[in-house]
């Protein structure tokens, strides 16, 4: 019943991203006291959506995918998103359910990521006041309540100080030696999130599934002709992938790399 339960939530919690995914981007009606003012409208109609055509996935699938006034298509977005925040809330709860504080900062920050990821993709912006509402809620939680794991976690002040200089380091020196034509500074913000919320070794498993994620999709389209060599590339919707991902799976790369063979192998004359 609690796994049921979760995923409703999920689906609803999805819903509300949603919400945001559309209003935040937008500043005539991105303003804080706007983000959740009025009900929802029809995009082609503007005709105000009822309750019953806003239940999360089921409305989607009985209206055929299109609005019930104007008959125009309904993005796949809106059931993709919603399906999507109940999964990881499910996963979430299978990995820190017997944690509360823990549980309750992990579904924020995969909501966090959710929309992020969402936004750069369909815009190319990451928002200031997402990486500050992250950073905020972090800076609460991380260093008063011990984590379930503090090896996907960062516990300490020392660790998420270290990722920081890691992750946005990079991040920054890459945007520098481009003027910008490489990457974002909305992606150094965000890697500066994601070291300070993950350490050092987290930061080092999130950069490498990064670009090896990005790597694989940028061959795939381009061997598809979907997109060419100057094409640009949504850098934070893939951190936001490989941040979640690390989060729920807890696999690290660092594992496979024996050190000490390296150095043996270093050594040979």
């Amino acid at each position: 019943m609690a796994y049921f339960l979760i995923f409703i939530f999920g689906l609803a919690i999805g819903s509300f991203l949603n919400v945001l995914i559309l209003r935040l981007p937008k500043p005539e009606i991105s303003k804080y006291r706007h983000i959740a003012a009025g009900r929802s409208k029809c995009p082609n109609c503007r005709r105000v959506i009822g309750w019953y055509d806003n239940i999360p996935v089921l409305s989607f699938l009985f209206l055929s995918g299109r609005c019930r006034r104007c008959g125009s298509k309904i993005s796949w977005q809106y059931p993709l998103v919603e399906l999507l925040t109940g999964f990881l809330f499910l996963v979430s709860f299978q990995a820190y359910g017997t944690n509360p504080i823990s549980l309750g900062f992990i579904l924020f920050f995969i909501s966090l990521l959710i929309v992020i990821a969402f936004i750069d993709f369909n815009e190319f912006i990451i928002l200031d006041a997402l990486i500050l509402a992250g950073f905020a809620i972090s800076v609460l939680l991380i260093f008063n309540f011990q984590f379930s794991n503090c090896r996907i976690i960062s516990c300490s002040v020392t660790d998420s100080l270290s990722g920081i200089l890691f992750f946005a380091g990079i991040f920054l020196l890459l945007f520098l030696i481009s003027k910008g034509k490489w990457l974002g500074f909305g992606d150094v913000k965000l890697a500066a999130l994601l070291g300070f919320i993950f350490g050092l070794e987290g930061a080092v498993n999130i950069f490498y599934l990064t670009f090896f994620a990005g790597f694989i999709i940028a061959i795939m389209l381009l061997v598809l002709k979907r997109a060419g060599l100057k094409t640009k590339i949504q850098l934070g919707s893939f951190m936001s992938a490989a941040a979640i991902s690390f989060l729920l799976s807890g696999f690290n790369l660092l594992d496979l790399i024996d050190a000490e063979l390296i150095l043996r192998l270093w050594n040979i004359k």
